[in-house]
């Protein structure tokens, strides 16, 4: 078969060209250290490759996720920690003065430090972690619990509504939702009692709830929800990150700020059965609050075994993509000098052939 130079200086530049792309592959992957870098290097390898690059990237975001849960559900308890501190503070200014040896005046100067103690638990129940409130339930933007002073703590009323309650005995009270005044029965018909100041408080028997009349109208004191949000930590796994303001410091079992708003009153009236009668309450609140400690305790307990086994898991996946995508340094090296000899032979032999002169052609 005649060949042409044609043809024949075409067939060599090609074979050249093989060469050198082999050598550049090669190059490419001792500098990154990957053997595979495109799809078409390796298919099946590359497919692999991309579903543990996926896996490991959920690893990170859920050890993320575990680490801000695990910050938060620690300040919690920390929280907690003080909180029931103020509380044992609290029972013991309680049980000094529910003795008969107490005075009006002592009484009087626990009932400024029981003061004093409310206020530092509101701060605690309105805390937030980084921009978000933590004692709101799922309403993270908005400061879940109103102050309330025991000097405006009103008698309860029986009711919010349009209208008065039937069957009503004297001094019975309820909030008129039309106007926000109280009214309270005189024994004959429903005295209007007013517009009240703002800071007024009152209890709402028929919802137990805590209100506070604040910018011209009535609000609950707790101005969260009892929802609790989660936060994924695995595939099919979420933790509770919060717990409600309203479970730990508003718990009908046991009440925080009502239980010390009704001892500060009691310690200012120098009442000495109303101050026997909230040492029980006090403890009741302890005991939430020690209960939803051991609550946090158990969930950091389960984010710290969840990060582990996510560790482990991110170091296994890393070894598995290894194998595949990793180069093998010594194979690759003898590669490259394999290629090196077959590029420098090329070379040699297309000079020979391509070396003519018009003395060939004689």
């Amino acid at each position: 078969m005649k060949v042409s130079n044609r043809f024949l200086y075409y067939d060599l530049v090609k074979n050249l060209e093989r060469v050198t792309e082999r050598l550049l592959r090669l190059n490419n992957q001792i500098s990154s250290g990957k053997r595979i870098h495109r799809p078409s290097e390796d298919p099946m390898g590359m497919a692999s490759v991309l579903i543990y690059r996926t896996e490991l990237n959920a690893f990170e975001q859920f050890e993320k996720s575990i680490d801000l849960s695990r910050g938060w559900l620690s300040r919690m308890n920390a929280i907690l920690l003080d909180t029931d501190n103020l509380l044992g503070r609290a029972i013991e200014l309680a049980t000094q003065q529910a003795s008969a040896t107490a005075t009006a005046d002592t009484r009087e100067g626990a009932a400024e430090e029981i003061e004093e103690i409310k206020n530092m638990i509101l701060g605690y129940a309105n805390s937030k972690y980084g921009n978000k409130y933590m004692f709101g339930g799922t309403r993270t933007q908005t400061a879940p619990f109103l102050n309330v002073n025991a000097s405006c703590w009103e008698d309860n009323v029986l009711t919010i509504a349009s209208s008065p309650p039937g069957s009503p005995s004297t001094g019975d009270r309820y909030i008129d939702s039309d106007d926000d005044h109280i009214y309270e029965y005189d024994g004959s018909s429903w005295q209007d009692l007013g517009s009240p100041e703002d800071g007024t408080a009152v209890i709402v028997e028929d919802q137990n709830e805590l209100y506070v009349y604040n910018n011209s109208s009535w609000i609950s004191q707790y101005q969260g929800n009892a929802s609790a949000f989660s936060i994924k930590i695995g595939k099919t796994d979420t933790v509770e990150t919060s717990i409600p303001g309203n479970t730990l410091f508003r718990s009908p079992y046991g009440d925080v700020f009502l239980t010390l708003l009704r001892l500060e009153k009691a310690l200012r009236d120098n009442d000495q059965e109303g101050i026997q009668q909230e040492l029980s309450a006090i403890q009741d609140s302890e005991q939430i609050l020690l209960n939803n400690l051991a609550t946090i305790g158990a969930r950091v307990n389960r984010l710290d075994h969840t990060k582990s086994v996510l560790q482990k898991s991110d170091v296994d996946t890393k070894e598995r993509m290894s194998l595949i995508e990793d180069l093998d340094y010594a194979e690759a090296i003898t590669s490259l000098e394999n290629q090196q000899t077959i590029y420098q032979a090329a070379l040699k032999s297309a000079s020979m052939i391509t070396q003519l002169s018009l003395v060939d052609y004689v």
